[in-house]
């Protein structure tokens, strides 16, 4: 076992604390408060190789491995993590599922553009009655000819508002129950396609929106992979999806703490600094106990997604443990900072606003519980 960053894994997390410095921070409030994406951060991102962290090289990715990508998405979303989310989330979730289930033309049709920040790629798979479970989705695709008709619904998706092409996740014959389910892409200027925005309690510089189609007509080879495998294919974009959150949620807490650190040093209250207070270093020493701690989980689990190796416990425990610790220590930083933590002349209010949301998206924390409770048990508590 190593526990050393290599030169390479430094200098990329170097580079990503210092573009989360220079081009993320300063403009984030102005953003948040516009409630509008920085289009100009992926187009920023694009040269460094960030928008395609882990897709190959032949692709126009930067071909690194999780484990680099993991260090690259911390310090990033120490700046921010849903506006990281909405500058590298189509690569996160899109690029994995093309990149593992699509055809060589599929792959040279959409990735290479993905990476230079030339188009974005939403994934829809919510629906009002499809969430944890993804095998109950509703929108249907019909074959008609040499085309798919396409009706549904799909809510909450992320980048669904700017996406130029959105992956849906379809029923195509009801009668075959989830072997019936496919990936199919759809360019977003097809008729028929409908979009309306949704305001989170976080997330302001970001872009979430919930998609309609009504009889959208694509054509058949639209389809990502095979029919019948999409629930697998999914899967595999999710898979990334969850360390992306849980790295990210990883950078919040430390960006929480960091804050908390300065802040109780400089705050003087009964002629002292409220740092000397015995409770304010254990708040302050609990938080960097819990992030070494999850941090490794993290980071051991991009290891062994990184070597092909069987992952799903401990990436179910790390989506779990991190994005409760990004709750918990985002909410100790606004009662450390008191009043001054809920406004946004600090760095936590948007951390607090962001953190809730690693909880849910990617699955929720019950969900992982009963995923590690299947691993251990072999028994599928859902049934």
């Amino acid at each position: 076992m190593n526990f050393e960053l290599s030169q390479e894994q430094k200098m990329l997390r170097d580079m990503a604390r210092k573009f989360a410095e220079q081009e993320m921070m300063p403009s984030l409030r102005e953003y948040e408060s516009a409630r509008k994406v920085n289009h100009a951060l992926l187009k920023k991102m694009a040269p460094l190789g960030l928008r395609g962290i882990h897709i190959p090289k032949e692709y126009g990715g930067s071909g690194l491995s999780y484990s680099d990508a993991v260090i690259i998405w911390e310090q990033l979303s120490q700046a921010s993590w849903t506006q990281t989310l909405i500058s590298l989330g189509d690569s996160v979730l899109a690029g994995t599922i093309i990149m593992n289930a699509a055809g060589p033309e599929q792959k040279d049709r959409y990735l290479p553009p993905m990476c230079r920040a030339e188009s974005f790629i939403a994934v829809g798979a919510v629906e009002p009655n499809a969430g944890s479970d993804a095998s109950a989705v509703e929108a249907t695709a019909i074959l008609d000819g040499s085309e798919w008709v396409i009706n549904g619904t799909k809510n909450f998706i992320t980048g669904g508002g700017i996406a130029d092409v959105v992956i849906v996740l379809v029923q195509t014959n009801k009668s075959l129950g989830p072997k019936g389910i496919a990936l199919i892409a759809i360019d977003k200027n097809t008729p028929g396609i409908s979009s309306v925005d949704v305001e989170f309690v976080g997330g302001l510089a970001c872009n979430a929106s919930n998609l309609s189609f009504s009889d959208c007509r694509v054509p058949r080879e639209n389809v990502i992979g095979e029919v019948g495998k999409g629930l697998r294919n999914i899967l595999t974009g999710v898979n990334t999806a969850r360390l992306f959150i849980s790295a990210g949620a990883i950078g919040m807490a430390q960006s929480c703490l960091d804050a908390c650190i300065k802040y109780t040093k400089e705050r003087n209250q009964f002629g002292r600094p409220i740092a000397s207070f015995q409770l304010m270093q254990e708040a302050i020493a609990r938080i960097q106990a819990e992030i070494m701690s999850v941090r490794w989980l993290v980071y051991y689990t991009a290891d062994l997604m990184s070597r092909g190796l069987q992952h799903q416990k401990e990436l179910s425990s790390a989506k779990w443990l991190a994005s409760e610790l990004a709750v918990r220590a985002s909410a100790e930083a606004i009662r450390i900072h008191g009043a001054y933590g809920c406004t946004d002349d600090y760095p936590v209010a948007h951390h607090y606003r962001d953190a809730v949301l690693t909880t849910i998206l990617g699955g929720t924390t019950e969900m992982h519980k009963l995923t590690i409770g299947r691993e251990l048990l072999g028994i599928n508590a859902l049934i």
